[in-house]
C-alpha cells in the first residue's frame, strides 16, 4: 500500500484536494469526546439489568417452526439458529433450520419450503422486505412471523406482516460505534463508514453512524462506502486498500457486521499496515471479533455485541405470543460496546455476550419448563 500517510494525534487533516493539515481548536475537541466518553462508559457497563417480560402465556408442544437463515456460514446467524433450536426444545417444538446461502433466491426457497413443511411460525434474520412476495401466501396459510435483524428497527411491524422484529436498535448501534471512535480519537478521527444497502437494518446503522459522526467538528468522514455483503469476498480486500492509500492514517473503518472485517485485514496485513494506524469498529460481536479484539493486534478493537442466545430464546417467547393472539413482549435490549477493558465479562471468555441477567432462568419460568 504505497503512498500511505500519517497524521499526529490532535491534527485534523484537511481533505484531499485541500490546503494542508491544520490543527483543530482544543476546546471544540473536548467539546465533542465529553458526551462521547459518558456514552462510552455506560454501554461498556459490565452489568445487564434484565428487562424483559413478567409473564407470558404457557406454551403448548408440538408447534413447527423454522428458522431461514441468511446464511449459516455467518456465524450470528448460526449462533441465532442454535439458540432457537435449544429455547424450542425445552418447550417441546421441533425447529427446522433452512440456510439461505445469502442470496435473495435462496431467502426465497427457504421460505417456499418453510411453507411446504406447514411451519406454524417461522423465524429470520433476512430483510424481510425482500420476502413480501411470498409472505401473503404464507400469512394465508396461518404462518407467524418473526424477526431478527430483519427490518430496519425493532418492534411489531404489521406493515411487512412481521409479528415483531427483536434486536438492538440500529440507529442506536451505529451511536455507539461513532461514540467509541469520537472518544478514542480525542475527536479528531478520519472514519470510512460501510455498509450493506440490501440490508434496511444496515442502511439504519450505518446513517446513525455517519450521522453522529458529523456532529463531531473536528471528525472527518472520509467516505460512506456501500456494497453488497455477498460480495465481501471480493470486494473488501481492494477497498480497503484503496482507503488507507486515498486517505492516510490513522483511520477508522467501521462495518455493520464484524463479518466483513475479516476479508479485510488480511489485505492490510499484506500491505504492510500496522495495526494502530487503521482501527476496524464492527457490530455483531462474533467469536472472530471476539479473538480479534483479545488479540489487541488484529486491527479490530471494539464491537458492538448482539446477545445472540438471548435473542433466541425471546424469538421463541415472541412465537408463543403470537400463537396465543397475544401481543408482543416490548423486550428491548441496549447496545454493549466490546472493548479491550471488558472483552472477559459477560461472557467474553467464551467469546460471546452473555448478559449476566439470568434470561435463560427468567423464560424458562415464564414458560413453566424447567432447565
Amino acid at each position: 500500500m504505497n503512498g500511505m500517510t500519517g497524521r499526529w494525534s490532535g491534527v485534523a487533516r484537511a481533505s484531499a484536494g485541500g490546503a494542508g493539515a491544520r490543527r483543530a481548536p482544543a476546546g471544540r475537541a473536548a467539546a465533542n469526546g465529553a458526551h462521547a466518553h459518558a456514552d462510552v462508559a455506560l454501554m461498556a457497563s459490565q452489568h445487564t439489568p434484565w428487562d424483559g417480560p413478567a409473564s407470558a402465556p404457557k406454551p403448548e408442544p408440538g408447534k413447527r417452526i423454522v428458522w431461514l437463515s441468511v446464511d449459516e456460514q455467518n456465524q450470528a446467524s448460526h449462533q441465532w439458529g442454535e439458540a432457537i433450536r435449544e429455547a424450542a426444545g425445552k418447550i417441546g417444538w421441533v425447529t427446522t433450520v433452512i440456510d439461505g446461502h445469502d442470496s435473495p433466491t435462496g431467502w426465497l426457497d427457504g421460505l417456499n419450503q418453510a411453507i411446504a413443511l406447514h411451519a406454524d411460525g417461522v423465524v429470520t434474520d433476512v430483510d424481510f422486505t425482500s420476502l413480501q412476495s411470498e409472505v401473503k401466501s404464507a400469512r394465508q396459510r396461518g404462518i407467524v412471523f418473526v424477526g431478527i435483524h430483519a427490518a430496519a428497527r425493532p418492534g411489531p411491524q404489521p406493515n411487512l406482516g412481521l409479528f415483531v422484529n427483536i434486536g438492538q436498535d440500529p440507529a442506536a448501534i451505529g451511536r455507539a460505534q461513532a461514540d467509541w471512535i469520537i472518544a478514542n480519537s480525542d475527536g479528531h478521527a478520519h472514519v470510512v463508514v460501510t455498509t450493506h444497502g440490501e440490508f434496511a437494518i444496515a442502511e439504519t446503522k450505518a446513517r446513525a453512524t455517519e450521522a453522529r459522526l458529523k456532529q463531531c467538528s473536528t471528525c472527518v468522514v472520509e467516505e460512506y462506502s456501500n456494497s453488497p455483503m455477498a460480495e465481501v469476498a471480493q470486494r473488501q480486500p481492494e477497498l480497503v486498500t484503496a482507503w488507507v492509500q486515498r486517505y492516510g492514517t490513522p483511520l477508522y473503518i467501521t462495518a455493520v457486521a464484524d463479518y466483513t472485517l475479516q476479508f479485510q485485514i488480511p489485505a492490510l496485513k499484506a500491505g504492510g499496515v500496522p495495526p494502530s494506524a487503521v482501527i476496524l469498529v464492527g457490530a455483531d460481536g462474533d467469536k472472530s471479533a471476539y479473538e480479534r479484539i483479545r488479540a489487541g493486534n488484529q486491527y479490530q478493537q471494539v464491537t458492538v455485541a448482539e446477545p445472540y442466545e438471548m435473542e433466541g430464546y425471546e424469538a421463541v417467547d415472541e412465537l408463543n405470543r403470537a400463537f396465543h393472539q397475544q401481543p408482543p413482549s416490548g423486550m428491548a435490549q441496549r447496545p454493549y460496546l466490546v472493548t479491550p477493558g471488558n472483552i472477559h465479562a459477560q461472557g467474553g471468555d467464551h467469546d460471546t455476550y452473555i448478559p449476566d441477567n439470568d434470561y435463560k432462568e427468567h423464560y424458562l419460568a415464564l414458560w413453566g419448563v424447567g432447565s
